[in-house]
């Protein structure tokens, strides 16, 4: 399974893909506008349908007004996720077809940037990332991603990766994305671990993670000193060094925020 989620983590972009060609985007903030949530990896609405993205990218070749695209017979087929009443709305940005006169700027509707509100086909609706107008499919079941992908990408199921995590750690740690959770990895791209028992049996043939010039306690991080080397413990465990090309070994435990 470890093995499986490193290579997840260096896979091409397309099967990430929130669009044809792009890498899903993080989520900005993990609490969303009322009546939005998350089930297993995608957003859905209050009834647990999964939220559709209608990429104004893929639909502006195809029409001059990408943001009302999805009229007549497709308004047959798909349900706008409509706005609150009284919600601000944003103009249709200039690249899908807005007016080239300077907008003043609206304040979001949301306190989650990553949506706003725009002028749909059938009133105010919400946007996703400011790109994707956001539907359900009318006949959808709850849960079911079926239509992922339709219509050459116009429609994409809104997928949700959580925002990084803010880190109190050594300044070369970071957190890395790994099949929709974040571990802790240095700036080499090592995955780090603790063991699982209270250390690495002796001898011990793992790389430890070294302090280098850092000799201060940084958060849930201290400093153990060894007869070689001072080192990193998180939690109260040394830290191990992982290559990023194997999985993390058995008897260890790969670090999370």
């Amino acid at each position: 399974m470890r093995r499986a989620l490193l290579l997840l983590a260096f896979s091409p972009a397309p099967l990430w893909a929130q669009a044809a060609d792009l890498d899903i985007p993080v989520a900005a903030a993990d609490h969303f506008p009322h009546g939005i949530s998350v089930k297993g990896r995608v957003y859905t609405d209050r009834r647990g349908l999964t939220l559709y993205g209608m990429d104004m990218r893929a639909a502006t070749g195809r029409t001059g007004q990408p943001a009302i695209y999805c009229s007549g017979d497709c308004l047959a087929r798909w349900e706008p996720l409509l706005a609150p009443r009284g919600a601000p709305v944003s103009p249709v940005p200039r690249a899908f077809g807005g007016l080239r006169t300077e907008a003043a700027a609206v304040k979001p509707a949301s306190v989650n940037p990553d949506w706003t509100v725009m002028e749909g086909p059938a009133g105010p609706q919400w946007v996703y990332k400011k790109v994707h107008l956001v539907f359900t499919r009318k006949d959808a079941r709850p849960g079911s991603t079926e239509h992922d992908g339709a219509d050459a990408y116009l429609w994409n199921s809104l997928k949700y990766l959580p925002p990084p995590p803010k880190l109190v750690a050594p300044p070369d740690v970071a957190a890395r994305l790994v099949d929709g959770a974040y571990v802790l990895a240095d700036a080499q791209g090592n995955w780090l671990f603790s063991p699982k028992d209270s250390d690495c049996a002796d001898p011990c043939a793992w790389r430890p993670l070294a302090t280098g010039m850092a000799r201060r306690a940084v958060g849930q991080w201290s400093v153990r000193h060894t007869a070689d080397q001072a080192q990193w413990l998180y939690r109260g465990k040394p830290v191990y060094r992982a290559d990023p090309r194997q999985p993390v070994p058995a008897d260890g435990v790969a670090l999370t925020p």
